[in-house]
C-alpha cells in the first residue's frame, strides 16, 4: 500500500498478517529496520482491506488480501475508495 491513508488504518487492526499480499514487507527504506512486526495497534476487532474494487493501482492485490482473509477465518472490513468506518472506541 503507498504509505498514506490507507496504510494507517491498516495498522490499527492486531494482526498485520495478509498486508504482504498487497506489499512486500522485505521492501525497508535506507534508516529503518529490516525487522518485520506483524502484531498491529489492535484498536479495532478486525483486519482492513483497502481499496477494495477500486480504481486504484492496488485493487487487484486486495483481491488476493480479502481471499487471505478469508481462507484465515479472520474477522476483516473491504472498503471501497472514498468509504469510511465510524467505530466507538
Amino acid at each position: 500500500m503507498y504509505a498514506g491513508y490507507s496504510a494507517a488504518i491498516c495498522v490499527l487492526a492486531p494482526p498485520l498478517k495478509g498486508l504482504e499480499c498487497v506489499d512486500d514487507p522485505h521492501l525497508v527504506p535506507l534508516g529503518y529496520q529490516p525487522a518485520i512486526i506483524w502484531e498491529g495497534v489492535g484498536l479495532l476487532p478486525y483486519s482492513i482491506a483497502p481499496h477494495y474494487r477500486s480504481d486504484h493501482p492496488e485493487s487487484a492485490a486486495v483481491e488476493k488480501l480479502v481471499q487471505y482473509f478469508i481462507q484465515q477465518k479472520m474477522l476483516f472490513k473491504a472498503l471501497h475508495d472514498g468509504e469510511v468506518i465510524l467505530e466507538t472506541l
